[in-house]
């Protein structure tokens, strides 16, 4: 058995006869600001994890050595890291998966005993009684994970909606409820509603059109005349056209009573 700063160091074989095996380093995960959900004494840290090494397969190799409560990955070491790692993979039909890189593992056990046991392993054998590799590699993981991201299980894709409007309506129920009783919700907002405190106004034909009319006197008056240059422009312009059609109609008028001047000299 091999050690390293403080780390055992252990190869990865997916096969009995595999002879150049990827290394795993693994010790008793201890760290000063300690996390509760990797309790000290019972939580096993391993390093350099390969990014086709699933927590399935590490839960299958490990339980041997005892019930495992949880199985954790993470980009580096760190408190948070974890919780990064799973970020915005657990949201209904969210399409985020976890990084397909090098990670660090985290497999906390029941109990502290199976952490001996587990430092122990002379190497970390991800395939069966039988010979056969419990992951998928190579041309076997590609086409996998392409069906994962683009082909839909139809039952899977019905349990989710099912569940996604369950809550849905049972989150609209408790709006309406709230909104009658003029509760605060967690956040100290009331729904008013039609049921509720405050019914709102009438919407009544008069009432709407009053409205209507009043808010359109509020935008004339908020309106800027001759503001902006464009408008100054037009404005002229405006003015040009109405005197010319001024000057047009008083010429007619002046014509009118030409004709209908009763002395005429010559």
């Amino acid at each position: 058995m091999v050690e390293l700063e403080g780390y055992t160091v252990v190869p990865l074989r997916t096969s009995p006869d595999a002879k150049h095996c990827h290394s795993v380093y693994m010790r008793e995960h201890f760290i000063r600001l300690m996390d509760p959900n990797k309790p000290k004494g019972r939580t096993l840290f391993l390093l350099n994890v390969p990014p086709y090494v699933t927590e399935e397969s590490l839960r299958t190799v490990f339980s041997q050595m005892g019930t495992i409560e949880v199985v954790e990955f993470a980009a580096k070491p760190g408190k948070d890291e974890t919780l990064k790692w799973y970020e915005g993979t657990t949201e209904p039909f969210s399409t985020t998966r976890p990084p397909f890189r090098f990670k660090v593992a985290y497999v906390v056990f029941q109990k502290s005993s199976s952490i001996a046991k587990a430092l122990a392993l002379k190497s970390i054998d991800l395939f069966n009684s039988s010979g056969e590799c419990i992951i998928k590699t190579g041309m076997e993981l590609w086409h996998d994970q392409y069906e994962n991201n683009y082909l839909l299980d139809a039952q899977k894709t019905k349990a989710l909606i099912r569940k996604y409007m369950a809550g849905y309506d049972k989150r609209e129920r408790a709006a309406a409820e709230a909104a009658k009783t003029s509760e605060a919700d967690a956040d100290g907002w009331v729904t008013v509603g039609k049921d509720g405190r405050n019914a709102g106004f009438e919407q009544k034909e008069s009432v709407v059109g009053r409205l209507e009319n009043k808010m359109a006197r509020d935008k004339k008056t908020k309106e800027l005349t001759n503001f902006y240059t464009f408008q100054i422009r037009e404005s002229k312009m405006q003015n040009i056209v109405e005197m010319r059609k001024k000057f047009e109609e008083d010429k007619r008028k002046i014509e009118l009573l030409k004709q209908s001047r009763r002395f005429k000299p010559f």
